[in-house]
């Protein structure tokens, strides 16, 4: 099925031809169980399947080939982060499991926790046996233990946080017509439609993992699982940052900033903003994140009270110059006409 999950659909194989499991696919096929979406076994699994090689690799989520091979995934037919990818213990919407018994290949992002279209929360443990799900399972719909996931009653999800799983959703090709009306109640950037499913994956993970003090959590910058529990703090802090935009954002901003100073001499923008920053300069480059940036500096240029000390080559269209901000084209024109005047 379009946009179906590649292991969802050996589950679905797997089940309706009586099996127990993907794992005795991987037997059929004469492979081991564990990386069945390797391209060095598609030969074999696709003959199982009754599909062509290039068909079944087309569902896969492999890597791209050149230097980034490690570090890049095909989804879909577009190119993701491998960090972005939740790769241990699966979710569903129990909701949409009801509708079609089908696993569908957005609940494989790792930044995903919520269901736009039914509001609630996707679910990675069994309500009956209390364990965690896995894809090794006899039915989309089944736990390992033999529960009906159809049943299991999912938790509401927060406003915001359906918000901004609908723009994964739409981004993603899923349920695009309903996730563009709940987007147009959302005040978001603009921007964000015209964003790929890379770039607002990594939007999402760097907004959503800035700490008060300005603080990230480092792990989620780079490439560390996202467990469901994190997802769901991390896109629910995104949304409350991106919504109302640029006003939250810049809110968010003058947290950073020490209340109790005496002086602008007391405030050193590297400590205040180093590593927001450092980050930002690093992940969210300006050609595909400009709208960020000029938030940024534009509350540089209007409430920033303190000093900049030394030279900061990741901020370079702002100069200080007599203890305010202008462009630097503009600064370097300032200076060539003093020095000519001199």
């Amino acid at each position: 099925m379009p946009l179906e999950s590649p292991r969802g659909y050996l589950c679905r194989v797997a089940h309706s031809h009586g099996y127990c499991g993907p794992g005795w696919l991987a037997d059929l096929a004469g492979i081991p169980p564990g990386g069945l979406e390797r391209e060095d076994r598609a030969t074999p699994l696709a003959h199982v399947l009754r599909l062509e090689v290039s068909e079944w690799l087309r569902m896969c989520y492999r890597p791209v080939k050149g230097k980034e091979r490690f570090e890049r995934r095909s989804f879909l037919g577009v190119l993701i982060g491998a960090h972005q990818l939740n790769y241990r213990h699966p979710r569903i919407c129990p909701c949409c499991l009801r509708d079609h018994s089908l696993w569908w290949a957005v609940w494989d992002l790792a930044l995903v926790s919520a269901c736009p279209i039914h509001r609630c929360l996707l679910v990675d443990l069994c309500p009956a046996c209390g364990r965690k799900l896995t894809w090794h399972r006899q039915a989309v719909h089944e736990c390992r233990c033999g529960a009906d996931m159809r049943k299991a009653e999912p938790a509401t999800a927060d406003g915001n946080l359906v918000t901004i799983s609908a723009a994964i959703y739409r981004t993603a090709g899923f349920y695009q017509e309903a996730c563009e009306a709940e987007l147009q109640r959302a005040s978001f950037p603009l921007v964000l439609a015209n964003l790929r499913l890379d770039a607002i994956l990594r939007l999402v993970r760097f907004v959503g993992s800035i700490q008060e003090q300005g603080k990230l959590r480092r792990k989620q910058i780079r490439f560390a699982p996202t467990d469901l529990d994190t997802a769901i703090q991390v896109g629910t802090a995104a949304a409350s940052i991106l919504m109302d935009w640029p006003r939250s954002f810049r809110e968010m901003l003058r947290r950073m900033v020490p209340g109790q100073i005496k002086s602008a001499a007391d405030l050193n923008f590297y400590d205040v903003f180093g590593n927001f920053y450092r980050h930002l300069y690093a992940v969210l480059p300006r050609k595909e994140f400009g709208f960020l940036h000029d938030a940024f500096e534009e509350f540089v240029v209007q409430d920033w009270k303190g000093l900049v000390r030394g030279q900061h080559r990741f901020f370079p269209i702002l100069t200080r110059r007599n203890s305010q901000w202008m462009p630097a084209q503009e600064a370097e024109t300032d200076r060539k006409s003093t020095r000519l005047n001199s």
